[in-house]
């Protein structure tokens, strides 16, 4: 039995019809993350270390959502590491920003407690909304 077979009310690919808007979404937040990580350093107003702790909580929130069980949180918070690693790994590629393991640690501090948003009530809000609008769109 999967998570979404436990709580029908709840998000999750096998459950959302808009499933494929959802995960698009998520990849423009991808591509934005890597623009902003890969761009020469604005000041952003914050401390470093929490911007990416930040950053990092969105990702794993928007694809925590989206996950379907434990399994996919673990996978999700994989790619997500190897993600932030792999844009480390190019910053230092680049004569204008560095690489840091301090940011790999926020990185990974900030999606496991947006990985955390899966077990809360905001799973049943993003399928209220994806039936809202599922219903609302032509077939």
């Amino acid at each position: 039995m999967n998570a979404a077979e436990d709580n029908p009310g709840s998000a999750s690919p096998a459950t959302l019809r808009l499933w494929k808007v959802w995960y698009m979404l998520g990849g423009l937040m991808l591509v934005g993350v890597a623009v902003g990580s890969l761009i020469p350093a604005p000041d952003v107003g914050v401390g470093d270390k929490l911007s990416h702790f930040i950053v990092y909580f969105a990702l794993g929130g928007w694809f925590g959502l989206l996950a379907s069980d434990r399994r996919a949180l673990l996978w999700t918070f994989a790619g997500l590491l190897a993600f932030g690693m792999l844009l480390e790994l190019l910053q230092a590629m680049t004569a204008y920003r560095y690489a840091e393991l301090a940011d790999v640690v926020a990185n990974a501090g900030g999606c496991l407690v947006g990985l955390l948003l899966h077990f809360t009530p905001l799973r049943r809000v993003l399928a209220l909304i994806d039936r809202v609008l599922a219903r609302s769109l032509p077939r």
